[in-house]
């Protein structure tokens, strides 16, 4: 059984990322592209011999052989277009973060279920050969108790450069059409004056919010939380032990991202690589103090993008739940929205 893909949108992660990807896999064929920028989308699907180009993805909405979507357009056009698709019998495959705020991200969810559609949010460090085995490290050592029980645990990520020289490589296609105009799409308790900060970070560190929610499940509450400029810090409290998560922005030749789980006894490290260096695995280590060892573990030399295209190829083919789900992403977008209104608060006591 051949899947048969449309992409949504001509901009980098497509271009560079996902056509790519999705193309070397055996039982999926790429055949159409949607682009509102029409030179930049006939380019683009010329350079990828894709055979058909539209404007709107609302001119695929009653093509019958088209099986799936793949979306990565701006954040605020998540939801109305994956809504839309949906609605039309596509499984979609959308970037992270699945929208910009809870309402739209709880709509998406219901509109999956209720069409029985498969909706896969792209959450790649998930599918990161280290990160699932440090994954898998975890439960091993909370099952066996062989480091004690979790005290403290770290999420860190000043970023860098997060291409890994992949665009100063690559043919990227460009053009001088202005990019589509796009309307702010915050929560409805968020003042447009904030939208722009709780913006960048939510479309950046979600991907770390999504991480520790992974490996340490769902926290129990916010004690604090603080944004200045693009820099934030917040403690987040998990009844026995409490997460400190600090995020920022950096220029840098290197990428500074993080997530480490402090036991009694030992620790566990997971340091992912730039997200758009390819084959390259995060980094696991873990420490401990019964053996006093260190232990370096490499995953093997997969992209996480190029394993996460197969998981939501699988799933469709399959028609089974995905890991990295819509209803799991609503979580995020809640959490987040949490911090920032716990912020808020605190600014206006």
């Amino acid at each position: 059984m051949t899947i048969r893909l449309a992409f949504i949108g001509a901009g980098v992660m497509n271009q560079l990322v996902h056509i790519p990807n999705f193309m070397s896999i055996s039982d999926c064929e790429v055949v159409a592209l949607c682009e509102l920028r029409e030179k930049l989308g006939r380019a683009v699907a010329a350079m990828y011999h894709i055979p058909r180009y539209y404007k709107s993805h609302l001119d695929i909405i009653d093509v019958k052989d088209i099986d799936a979507c793949v979306v990565a357009v701006a954040d605020e056009l998540h939801a109305p277009i994956v809504l839309d698709l949906l609605k039309s019998g596509k499984d979609v495959f959308v970037e992270k973060p699945i929208a910009t705020n809870s309402d739209d991200a709880r709509e998406m969810v219901k509109c999956a279920e209720k069409n029985n559609r498969i909706l896969m949010v792209g959450y790649m460090k998930r599918y990161d050969p280290g990160c699932r085995y440090a994954k898998d490290l975890v439960s091993k050592f909370l099952q066996e108790g062989s480091l004690g029980k979790v005290i403290y645990a770290r999420v860190h990520c000043y970023g860098g450069d997060w291409t890994g020289g992949l665009i100063e490589t690559s043919r990227l296609v460009t053009t001088d059409e202005p990019k589509p105009k796009v309307k702010p799409r915050p929560p409805k308790w968020l003042d447009l004056s904030e939208y722009c900060r709780y913006r960048a970070f939510l479309d950046v560190f979600c991907h770390d919010v999504n991480l520790m929610r992974w490996f340490l499940g769902e926290p129990e509450k916010i004690i604090c939380s603080s944004f200045c400029d693009d820099m934030h810090n917040s403690i987040i409290s998990y009844g026995d032990f409490s997460v400190g998560f600090e995020t920022g922005f950096i220029k840098a030749h290197f990428w500074d991202e993080e997530l480490k789980i402090y036991f009694e006894k030992g620790w566990i490290e997971v340091k992912p690589p730039p997200p758009l260096l390819r084959n390259t695995p995060s980094l696991v280590e873990v420490y401990s103090s019964s053996e006093r060892t260190f232990k370096r573990y490499y995953g093997d030399w997969r992209w996480a993008f190029r394993e996460e295209a197969e998981h939501f190829i699988k799933c469709v083919k399959e028609d089974r739940e995905p890991l990295t789900s819509s209803r799991d992403a609503l979580r995020d977008i809640e959490l987040i929205e949490n911090l920032y209104r716990r912020f808020l608060e605190a600014k206006q006591a």
